[in-house]
C-alpha cells in the first residue's frame, strides 16, 4: 500500500515582501505580534496590522514585548513574534530573551540593522552592521538567542522567517532572531526569484521522537524494580506540553513528584503526588524524600546545581541512586549528572511508552512517603496568621491569597524575596498556574510575564506579585496593559526596600533604600484601578478584587521587613 505525497506547490506571483512575512506568521498559527515599531520593520508591523489572522500590539518598552512572548511560549510551547528596531532589541529587549534562552521557551523575533544608505559604513548611525564605529547586531543578538540569521535579499528575508519559526520550536526550544538588511526588505518577492517561496507548514513537521525500544525497556525495568521511585519534573515540562502525561505517569509507577524552581507549577501542589520543590529554597521534605529515594526519574530539567544545592549527595547521589533523565535535547542529558539511562525525544511519548512497556508499581506507598517526609521536615509557616500587625507579614498576604485563590488563575513572580517567599508558602494549583523566572531571574518580569499568561489563557486570572523595585521596571508593562485592556491583577508586596540586597547585606549599608512610593496613585494616574491597604482588616477584601477580571488593578500592600529570605532557606541535614 503506498503512501500519500504531500505536494507542496510554490508562490505562483509576485508578493512584497513585507506582506509574504506576514502571510508566514499568519501560516504558521502564530496568534500575535509585539512590537515598537521603528528603523526598516514598520513596512511588517503595517503588513501584520492589516491582516485578519494576526493580531498586532504596541507595547511600552520592547522588553515588555520580550518577556510576554516568553510567558506565553513557556505556557503553550508556541511563539510569539516580537517586531523592533535592532538596537532597541538588544538595548532594551534582551531581558526577555536571555530568560527565553536560558529557560527554553520559543520566541521569534525579527529586527533589522539600520544600514542607513550606501555610504553608511562611514560614521554610521545606530547601524548594527559591525562595521568600524557601528556595533554589531548578530554578534549581540547570538549572546542571548539560540540562532541569528542576517537576510541580504527579499526571498531570503521571507524563508529565513519560516526558518527561525522552525528553529525556534524545534529539538530544544528558544529565542531566534532575523535581522534584515535594508535590501531584503524593499520590493517584493518575484515567483521567477530563487530560492523559490513555498507554504510554511512544510517547514514545520511535527518532530516528535522517541528512543530505541531497548533503551525504554531497561528504563521500565529499572522503574519496576524500585521501591521508593521518585520524579523530578522540571520546566521543560510545561514548555513540552508534557503536564498532564506528568500526571498520568506519576499514578501510574506511585511515585511522588518533586519540582525544580523552574518547575514548580507544572503539577498542581495541592494533589497527594505533590511532594514540592527541591533545591535551597524549596522545602527541606522534598529535599529528603529525594535522597531516600533509590530511582529517581529526572524529566524536562538540567538537573542544574542551583536545583540539587550545589550537587549535594545527601539530595541526588548517582552513587547510590538509578538516575533516569527524560529530555527532548541531547546535550542536556547527563549534563550535570551521570545518567544510567538517558532517554531522548518527547516527554510525553516517553512517559505514555514506558506506562505500556510495563514498569508499573502497585501499592500506595508514595502518599505515605510524602507524609512521612512533611511530618518529620515540616516548612515553616512563619507569621502566615498573623493578622494584627502592620506593616502585614509578607507570608500572611500570601495565606490570604492562597486562601482566595481559584485554582485556575495562574500566578506570575517577580525577582527578589518576594519570588522565594510564594516558591515556598505559596501552592500552585493548576498545571501551568505558576511562572517564576527559570534561568535569569531579573526585576521587573512579574507584571509583563502576566501580560503573556493573560495573552496564552484569556479565560484564566493572571495575577502578578512583585516587590516594590520590581513594580517600579514595570510601569511601561501597566500601561501596556491599560492600552489594550488586559484584565491581570498586581500584587506589590511594599516594604520601600530592596529587601534581597538589605538581608543579603546583614543591614550594612548597599544602596537598599526605596522610600516610601504612592504606588497605587501611581497606578490610578495610568489609568489601572488601584488599592493602597492601609489595615490589616483591609487586605482580604483589596486581595479579593484581584479576580473581579474587569481591567488592570493594583493592589499596594506594606509589608514588614522582619521576614527575610534566610527565613526560606533550605539547607539538607547535616550528617
Amino acid at each position: 500500500m503506498g503512501t500519500t505525497r504531500v505536494t507542496h506547490a510554490a508562490h505562483a506571483s509576485d508578493i512584497r515582501v513585507r506582506d509574504a512575512i506576514a502571510r508566514v506568521i499568519a501560516e504558521a498559527g502564530i496568534p500575535a505580534v509585539l512590537g515598537m515599531p521603528g528603523g526598516y520593520i514598520g513596512g511588517i508591523v503595517t503588513a501584520c496590522e492589516l491582516h485578519p489572522g494576526i493580531r498586532a500590539m504596541l507595547v511600552r518598552q520592547e522588553s515588555v514585548g520580550t518577556i510576554m512572548a516568553e510567558a506565553h511560549g513557556r505556557l503553550t510551547g508556541k511563539p510569539l513574534v516580537v517586531l523592533a528596531q535592532g538596537e532597541w532589541i538588544v538595548g532594551n529587549a534582551a531581558q526577555g530573551l536571555l530568560e527565553a534562552l536560558l529557560g527554553s521557551s520559543p520566541i521569534v523575533v525579527l529586527t533589522e540593522m539600520t544600514d542607513n544608505h550606501e555610504m553608511s559604513h562611514h560614521a554610521p548611525y545606530q547601524a548594527g552592521t559591525g562595521d568600524y564605529g557601528a556595533w554589531d547586531a548578530q554578534r549581540a543578538l547570538s549572546a542571548v538567542c539560540k540562532r541569528v540569521m542576517v537576510s541580504h535579499t527579499p526571498a531570503q528575508a521571507v524563508q529565513h522567517t519560516q526558518l527561525a519559526i522552525k528553529h525556534a520550536t524545534t529539538g530544544n526550544p528558544g529565542p531566534v532572531a532575523v535581522i534584515y538588511r535594508r535590501e531584503s526588505l524593499r520590493g517584493s518577492v518575484k515567483a521567477s526569484d530563487r530560492p523559490v517561496l513555498f507554504p510554511t507548514a512544510g517547514y514545520l513537521p511535527d518532530a516528535r521522537s522517541l528512543p530505541q525500544q531497548s533503551a525504554l525497556a531497561a528504563a521500565a525495568a529499572a522503574i519496576a524494580s524500585a521501591t521508593s521511585p521518585a520524579i523530578v519534573a522540571g520546566n521543560g515540562v510545561r514548555v513540552g506540553q508534557a503536564t498532564a502525561a506528568l500526571a498520568r505517569f506519576a499514578a501510574h509507577i506511585d511515585a511522588p513528584i518533586v519540582t525544580t524552581a523552574g518547575g514548580k507549577g507544572v503539577f498542581p501542589e495541592t494533589q497527594p503526588l505533590s511532594a514540592g520543590v527541591m533545591g535551597e529554597y524549596g522545602h527541606r521534605s522534598a529535599n529528603e524524600l529525594l535522597g531516600a529515594s533509590d530511582v529517581i526519574i529526572a524529566i524536562g530539567t538540567r538537573l542544574a546545581t542551583t536545583d540539587t544545592s550545589g550537587g549535594d549527595p545527601r539530595i541526588i547521589d548517582v552513587g547510590r541512586q538509578t538516575l533516569i533523565q527524560i529530555d527532548i535535547e541531547p546535550l542536556h542529558l547527563g549534563w550535570t549528572l551521570p545518567v544510567d539511562h538517558a532517554l531522548c525525544g518527547d516527554a510525553t511519548l516517553i512517559m505514555d511508552a514506558l506506562i505500556t512497556t510495563g514498569c508499573a508499581r502497585t501499592g500506595t506507598a508514595a502518599t505515605a512517603r510524602i507524609a512521612d517526609a512533611r511530618t518529620r521536615f515540616p516548612t515553616n509557616p512563619g507569621r502566615a496568621n498573623d493578622s494584627q500587625s502592620f506593616p502585614i507579614p509578607p507570608e500572611h498576604v500570601l495565606a490570604t491569597l492562597q486562601r482566595l485563590w481559584p485554582d485556575s488563575a495562574i500566578a506570575t513572580c517577580d525577582a527578589g524575596e518576594n519570588r522565594l517567599f510564594m516558591m515556598h508558602w505559596f501552592k500552585a494549583t493548576s498545571p501551568g498556574g505558576y511562572l517564576q523566572p527559570t534561568g535569569g531571574g531579573g526585576m521587573g518580569s512579574a507584571v509583563p510575564t502576566a501580560l503573556g499568561a493573560k495573552l496564552a489563557f484569556p479565560d484564566r486570572a493572571a495575577i502578578a506579585v512583585c516587590g516594590d523595585g520590581g513594580f517600579t521596571m514595570s510601569f511601561p508593562a501597566l500601561m501596556t496593559a491599560v492600552q489594550h485592556q488586559i484584565p491581570i491583577g498586581v500584587v506589590i508586596l511594599n516594604n520601600a526596600t530592596l529587601g534581597w540586597v538589605k538581608h543579603g547585606a546583614r543591614n550594612a549599608p548597599c544602596m537598599e533604600q526605596l522610600g516610601e512610593t504612592d504606588y497605587a496613585g501611581i497606578a490610578r494616574a495610568m489609568g489601572a484601578r488601584a488599592i493602597r491597604v492601609t489595615s490589616p482588616a483591609e487586605l482580604a477584601p483589596a486581595l479579593a478584587e484581584l479576580f473581579r477580571g474587569d481591567g488592570p488593578i493594583v493592589i499596594d500592600v506594606p509589608v514588614s521587613m522582619d521576614t527575610s529570605y534566610n527565613d526560606v532557606r533550605v539547607f539538607p541535614p547535616k550528617d
